[in-house]
């Protein structure tokens, strides 16, 4: 099985076209988002409406649950306020239903492999804001998780929301696909094999 994974989009509609045209050349059984439609591009609600009408899994990321339960719920992201209360204003009842049902993360097996698909890891998955901050990858936090039993037992963990590649054990980061150094993760699940690769993101 081939699964394709890309991640932070964030209103970036030209990206998410580049993004989907190349994966699919390579011909996924199944394609995964990974969170951020929203913030800091001006074109969120074509991307929406994209992601909505194609057959992706899509993960919730922080973005998402800014829009839809507001910023309180983070006090870095105060300032964000009037950015979100806009956000939310412009999309209609369908496209706030898909966001607020949108799962926090997506597990499967294949050919014996197992495998997480979230934004992020979770310091508290039954918290308004459940993933740890981005300060835990400075402060070992971050590392400590990854080698939880909640993590180790599976097999492959893809995580987004960093904006850049890294792999720590099973753990692997895929950039943001709607910002600098886009990329995808390509993930192979054949009996006996589980292999990956990032793949950059031309962008024209």
């Amino acid at each position: 099985m081939r699964i394709a994974v890309f991640s932070d989009i964030h209103g970036n509609l030209q990206a998410l076209k580049a993004a989907f045209e190349q994966i699919r050349e390579k011909k996924p059984d199944k394609i995964v988002f990974l969170g951020d439609i929203f913030q800091r591009g001006n074109e969120e609600i074509q991307c929406l409406e994209m992601l909505k009408d194609n057959d992706i899994v899509c993960i919730k990321g922080n973005c998402e649950l800014y829009l839809s339960k507001g910023v309180d719920i983070d006090p870095d992201v105060e300032y964000l306020r009037d950015y979100y209360d806009s956000a939310r204003g412009k999309l209609s009842d369908e496209q706030l239903q898909f966001v607020q049902q949108m799962p926090l993360f997506y597990e499967m097996k294949c050919s014996g492999h197992s495998m997480l698909f979230t934004h992020f890891l979770f310091a508290d998955a039954d918290a308004a804001y459940p993933y740890y901050q981005l300060s835990s990858l400075k402060d070992g936090t971050f590392d400590m998780a990854c080698e939880s039993e909640d993590i180790k037992r599976y097999e492959l963990v893809v995580i987004g929301h960093c904006h850049r590649n890294f792999v720590k054990g099973n753990v692997v980061s895929v950039s943001a696909s709607g910002l600098d150094d886009p990329s995808y993760l390509l993930i192979e699940a054949n009996e006996g094999e589980l292999r990956y690769e990032h793949i950059s993101i031309r962008i024209d």
